[in-house]
């Protein structure tokens, strides 16, 4: 384990790497990434990480321009793997794939942990007012409330 993150610079006709970010700057040698979100209208990298010593899940939120940990919580996951998506209003999801478990990031506290009625993939929000979760055998499709 101990996930490299390379940063590049994609330009029309190159691609070219411009920061390399090496453990025990990204986790621990013992843990790895999972998954990385970018939010771009806050500059958060959002990513959920196992520590493979004890299958133990954490969600991290870390600042787009150096990868410094803005933000840390461990999971209440048990089993399967994390998933991590953005939401409308730089809220982000954590999806509990191949387990039941949907737990909402807002501010940088849970908000919700819900169990969902059936087995999770992924999810993935679809404008400002849909949010789509795969599970393992149907794609579904919830409106969100919207603020006032």
């Amino acid at each position: 384990y101990g996930t490299v993150i390379d940063e590049y610079s994609m330009g029309a006709t190159s691609c070219k790497i411009v920061n390399r970010f090496i453990p025990p700057n990204t986790c621990a040698v013992y843990e790895g990434i999972w998954c990385i979100r970018s939010q771009e209208s806050t500059n958060l990298l959002g990513l959920t990480v196992m520590d493979a010593r004890n299958n133990q899940w954490r969600v991290e939120l870390r600042s787009g321009k150096d990868c410094s940990i803005v933000w840390k919580s461990v999971l209440p996951i048990q089993f399967g793997d994390c998933e991590i998506t953005i939401l409308p209003n730089e809220e982000w999801v954590i999806v509990n794939s191949c387990g039941i478990r949907l737990i909402q990031i807002a501010n940088q506290k849970v908000k919700a942990a819900v169990e969902y009625e059936r087995e999770l993939k992924n999810a993935v929000g679809i404008g400002k007012s849909y949010f789509a979760i795969r599970t393992k055998n149907t794609v579904e499709i919830h409106r969100m409330k919207q603020l006032k």
